[in-house]
């Protein structure tokens, strides 16, 4: 999962080399150099690709601090989805 989410921040920046810098402890916000239009981009691919619904409304972004972090977050959000 970790390795689709920072293929993915490369895609949404339009740079594959980044994915050179990223790893399970980058910053998603910081390292990823997402702005908040790529940010909304990149939260619903990952909705869409991992069948998961996030409430911005009180998703905490400390959980973007690490891809670990985050992936974890996904994880969990998998458990409780809808079939």
């Amino acid at each position: 999962m970790q390795e689709q989410i920072i293929a993915m921040i490369c895609e949404i920046k339009e740079d594959a080399q980044l994915a050179n810098s990223l790893n399970e402890h980058s910053n998603i916000m910081e390292d990823g150099g997402l702005d908040s239009l790529q940010l909304i981009t990149f939260v619903l691919q990952v909705e869409e690709r991992f069948g998961i619904e996030i409430d911005f409304e009180q998703f905490d972004f400390d959980l973007m601090e690490s891809v670990t972090t985050f992936c974890n977050y996904i994880s969990e959000l998998q458990k409780t989805a809808p079939v």
